[in-house]
């Protein structure tokens, strides 16, 4: 709606006014949603960020036009009032940009996209009343044209300038222009409002944008992806640098599974975003590919293999390669299942509740009738009206809770597991002979109460070891992410981690063949220890596993973070090594470089186990000589994702940059034998990105002094 105020110096006394009296006593009441709905006229059963970008956009297509066609300053007010809980300053932040956009033309584009974001009163106080002026004096800005990214929509920017920046008229005499980006808003002051709703408006991109290519069809002229999708949170855990063996001839770390690190990478690329560095977790990108080696020959242990072969990139050195194949057991115990669902406000932004909503129902389907299952939905606390407790999978109160997620209100991960670990102890003692889990689906951006996975886990920790609860966490969406509370949420809360990029493949992940072998584990706390032999060993580096390498000590215990395995599940892990000279003479010969020791948990029992075997192999193969290629997909996929990780450090780069194009031309003689896997051809197109993106960061050659 249209301000009745006659110029901005009259706003703004009116404002000081107003808040100098009433922003002490502003509370939110309870059903201050509800009453905003009644204001509205909202139908009930619409989804409320729904109605107000119907609203909105209503209002738009009635006022866009004249409003545009008259040459004067682009100003398109909307506002609502969003549900008030428990703000905070970083919590709702203004992390976006907005720039100043010029005035068009009566043929400009209509609105495509409406995003709403919340801001608490005071801050709007604050930034709205100091900003008034220079809203008043902004100067007249040259037009400007829309370029889209590779994904045919508009790329968030990546700076943060003044909150509310003017869209100043154009001249008289000017061309045509085209609406980059308008924002406007107006603030609506009552004693019930704590919140305001903000309206970002988007032009859309002209018809003759570029989509991005897709992973089945890699293109041989790669235009590298901008951009990284915004407030998006990894940690940068730096490589594992070489060891000799000298000083230390043991590595320990805990087996992996996930493979998240992998999925979020080839998401970010097809939505047209580039790949963070941060974001990449070698031992990730490793176990998302089947590497088929064998089963094992009985049911109570793993098939251990290994190979070694020259380096690809490095004629000093070797590669070394161990896989852990897990037995296949029944799926015959049954199920004691809680889904914690997030229904906070992010989850608005894009397709998540779709996702989180198909999953969760692909859950539901895929049980037994012997199995139970429970719901929790959680906002800035739990929604206790949507809280079933285990029941039949086939309840109607079940499905009906599923269909009702809808995003609203901040995010309480602490509340929400709390509750859901709470119904799942009472189950697990209720029905001892069921395997537990509790499974969270979110977007990670925790921000009321603990946002600390370990405090997280701190308040919801399980204290049954010999039956435990097993913690999965699905994370949805890519804009406003958090990786790290997620990951971290999982390992050390003895489940697994997944990332779903749209309803199709959350419905593949949880169908009933894959739902029921990933939840049916095959050994708890399980890790590896390999000690290397220092006689023909000179030192050692493993790929990946930053954040799950352990002291040797700990390999003796049992322990929560220690990874679960699931049947029939496989972990590959690669080192690189440096041989000393009795050992290269040996080349024509196989070798054991070192012993590799298994330890782990029976899921089912609690009894611990251990297994052993010697890493052994011939010192002249090559990766191609040996015969799979298999084998060197999984090095190239190891040494190129552990080479990209590093550009984050901001160092070797031009070493960084020769590695993946190297890799990239071993990949593509990979075509003939692998080209038909779809894996493969993801994984090139993902390559290409990578090493076009290491070239043009690389600094510039010196020049030699030589002529052409």
């Amino acid at each position: 709606m249209a301000s009745n105020y006659g110029s901005d110096q009259e706003m703004e006394r009116a404002l000081r006014e107003h808040f100098e009296a009433e922003a002490q006593e502003l509370r939110a009441p309870e059903n201050l949603w509800a009453r905003v709905e009644d204001r509205m006229d909202l139908p009930p059963t619409r989804h409320p960020v729904t109605q107000v970008r119907r609203k909105i956009l209503g209002a738009l297509k009635q006022h866009w036009v004249p409003v545009m066609a008259t040459g004067g300053a682009v100003a398109v007010a909307a506002s609502a009032v969003f549900l008030a809980s428990r703000a905070t300053q970083d919590e709702f932040g203004v992390s976006e940009s907005y720039a100043a956009a010029p005035a068009a033309a009566a043929t400009a584009a209509p609105v495509e996209k409406v995003v709403v974001k919340e801001v608490p009163v005071e801050q709007v106080v604050q930034k709205v009343v100091t900003q008034a002026p220079a809203v008043a004096a902004a100067p007249a800005m040259p037009a400007r044209s829309m370029t889209p990214p590779p994904a045919a929509q508009a790329a968030p920017q990546r700076e943060a300038p003044p909150m509310m920046q003017a869209a100043p008229a154009a001249p008289a005499t000017q061309a045509p222009v085209t609406v980059e980006k308008i924002v406007t808003r107006e603030v609506v002051v009552e004693k019930v409002v704590e919140k305001v709703v903000q309206v970002e408006m988007h032009a859309p991109p002209p018809a003759a944008a570029t989509v991005a290519p897709q992973a089945s069809a890699p293109q041989s002229a790669v235009t590298p992806a901008t951009a990284r999708p915004p407030a998006t949170t990894f940690q940068d855990y730096r490589r594992q640098p070489f060891v000799a063996t000298a000083e230390d001839a043991v590595s320990t770390f805990s087996l992996d599974t996930d493979r998240t690190s992998y999925q979020l990478a080839l998401s970010w690329l097809q939505e047209g975003y580039d790949i963070e560095p941060d974001s990449v977790r070698a031992e990730e990108w490793l176990n998302a590919f089947d590497y088929q080696y064998e089963l094992p020959a009985d049911d109570w242990g793993f098939a251990i293999t290994s190979d070694v072969a020259m380096h690809p990139l490095d004629g000093n050195q070797h590669l070394v390669r161990i896989g852990f194949q897990a037995a296949e057991v029944p799926d015959d115990r049954p199920l004691n299942v809680t889904l914690v669902l997030d229904a906070s406000g992010s989850m608005g932004d894009g397709n998540r509740v779709d996702i989180a909503r198909s999953a969760a129902e692909a859950i539901r389907q895929s049980l037994r009738p012997q199995d139970r299952l429970a719901v929790v939905h959680f906002t800035e606390g739990v929604i206790h009206e949507l809280t079933v407790e285990h029941t039949s999978p086939d309840a109607a109160a079940v499905q009906r809770s599923i269909q009702r997620l809808a995003p609203h209100g901040s995010t309480n991960v602490q509340a929400g597991l709390n509750q859901g670990v709470r119904l799942a102890d009472r189950i697990r003692r209720e029905r001892p002979e069921a395997y537990n889990y509790v499974i969270l689906m979110s977007d990670g951006v925790a921000n009321v109460d603990a946002t600390n996975p370990f405090a997280i886990l701190e308040s919801a920790y399980d204290r049954n070891a010999l039956n435990p609860l097993r913690l999965i966490t699905i994370g949805v969406g890519i804009n406003n992410y958090n990786d790290v509370l997620l990951e971290q949420l999982a390992q050390h809360g003895n489940g697994w981690y997944r990332y779903l990029d749209n309803t199709n493949q959350a419905r593949a992940t949880f169908s009933r063949d894959t739902w029921l072998a990933l939840s049916t584990p095959f050994a708890d706390q399980t890790r590896a220890q390999v000690t290397w032999d220092p006689d023909l060993v000179k030192s050692w580096r493993i790929i990946g596993y930053e954040n799950r390498v352990t002291s040797d000590q700990s390999f003796a215990e049992d322990r929560k973070e220690f990874a679960e395995i699931p049947s029939g599940a496989a972990t590959t892990v690669f080192y690189e090594i440096e041989l000393h000279d009795q050992a290269l003479a040996r080349a024509g010969q196989e070798v054991t470089l070192a012993n590799v020791e298994l330890r782990w948990v029976v899921a089912e029992t609690g009894q611990s186990r251990s297994q052993r075997a010697e890493v052994r192999g011939r010192l002249d193969s090559g990766l191609g000589a040996s015969g799979d290629p298999l084998l060197e997909l999984g090095a190239i996929v190891a040494l190129s994702a552990d080479r990209y990780g590093g550009l984050s450090d901001g160092e070797y780069v031009a070493e960084i940059s020769r590695d993946l194009t190297e890799l990239e031309d071993r990949l593509r003689s990979l075509n003939s034998s692998l080209g038909g896997l779809g894996a493969y051809q993801d994984f090139r197109f993902m390559l290409e990105h990578m090493a076009e993106r290491s070239r043009l960061q690389a600094p510039p050659a010196a020049p030699s002094g030589y002529s052409r």
